[in-house]
């Protein structure tokens, strides 16, 4: 059973929690997304979601990579908290540079405004008051800064760039990151002592390419809100790449694909023709060179940690960067996920060839 709700932007959440699938629905830029799973996988995480929204203060981490639905979960979790009637505030601490983003999440204090500086104004911890902070990509926040949202997750007064006492925030903090926090303490470029608070409690969220038969069921969802009644389908064999497919980018990534196909299929069926050349040639197991059957179109997902599948990843990645002129944004854009996971991704598999030199158009 679902909720209704009036839909603003950004700001209504419904939310449903129960047996068979599960649906969660919130708003964005004034429209209605549903993301939808069923696999056991991610129905473990969503019951685990549901005991996490019983804290009213305490904070947590997800976990999961780029574009596996963690602010989405952030969202729901606010929804269904004690603090549903509060505002929830999301910022990225890797799309700010330092002294932004401690303008940002501290505000600007007393006295500011002379000599050219920003005016005083709150931060996001005090617009934030009663409600949820949601913190993306914590591991890329400042190693200076660190210290400070410890004192805030302590409970101590905090205060702004430039001076000026602020209240205590009262805030749920969720914060969320696609890197492994725990190695980064030992490399001593992310703190002890924050990373114990944030991730005493956890929520980590599956990759789409383990969790078995969800990708089907998020096709035929974005068929039906994306292309409504001018889709056509989707053909047994493109389906059967999309589920063979490891899918780096995930749920975001699955959504792009959707997308752009719709748009080149004129309302036909979505086939091979409408894919990605990389998706649309890849090998399906047990391939005969026949098209599949309906209904037989549900090959296994490639084994956890194959090579076969960091292959399959690696050259979709470098076959995207190439397609897109070797420019990061719009590569990044295609592929559904940050700018900052793809530099990572490309710095790991372009660090032989390189030889020093930086590849990475940021255009």
């Amino acid at each position: 059973m679902e909720e209704s709700a009036a839909p603003s932007r950004r700001t209504e959440h419904l939310c449903s929690f129960g047996g068979g699938m599960t649906r969660v629905l919130w708003v964005e830029d004034d429209s209605e997304v549903r993301l939808v799973g069923a696999s056991e996988r991610w129905a473990r995480a969503m019951e685990r979601l549901r005991e996490l929204a019983e804290h009213e203060r305490a904070p947590l981490l997800i976990t999961g990579e780029p574009g596996t639905g963690k602010e989405l979960c952030a969202r729901l979790l606010h929804a269904a908290s004690p603090r549903a009637g509060g505002p929830f505030v999301a910022v990225s601490a890797a799309r700010l540079p330092a002294e932004r983003l401690r303008e940002e999440l501290f505000g600007v204090g007393v006295g500011a405004g002379a000599d050219g500086r920003p005016p005083a104004r709150p931060g996001l911890l005090e617009l934030a008051q009663g409600g949820t902070l949601f913190l993306d990509e914590i591991g890329a926040l400042p190693l200076e800064l660190q210290p400070r949202l410890v004192g805030v997750l302590d409970g101590e007064p905090f205060r702004r760039s430039g001076g000026g006492e602020a209240p205590v925030a009262d805030v749920r903090v969720i914060a969320a990151t696609s890197r492994d926090l725990g190695a980064r303490v030992l490399e001593r470029s992310f703190d002890e002592g924050l990373h114990r608070r944030v991730a005493a409690l956890g929520l980590s969220l599956p990759p789409l390419r383990e969790r078995d038969g969800d990708v089907r069921r998020l096709v035929e969802h974005f068929l039906e809100r994306l292309g409504g009644a001018a889709s056509g389908g989707i053909s047994p064999r493109a389906l059967a790449q999309l589920e063979a497919y490891p899918w780096p980018g995930n749920v975001r990534e699955l959504r792009s694909v959707i997308e752009r196909a719709l748009l080149l299929s004129h309302g036909a069926p979505l086939d091979l023709e409408h894919l990605p050349p990389e998706i649309g040639a890849l090998p399906t197991p047990g391939a005969t060179g026949a098209p599949p059957r309906p209904g037989s179109v549900r090959p296994s997902p490639p084994a956890r940690g194959s090579a076969s599948l960091g292959e399959a990843v690696r050259r979709h990645i470098l076959a995207v960067y190439a397609a897109q002129g070797g420019n990061v944004t719009r590569t990044a854009s295609a592929l559904g996920i940050t700018r900052v996971s793809l530099r990572r991704h490309l710095r790991q598999y372009l660090a032989a060839d390189a030889r020093g030199k930086e590849p990475l158009s940021s255009g």
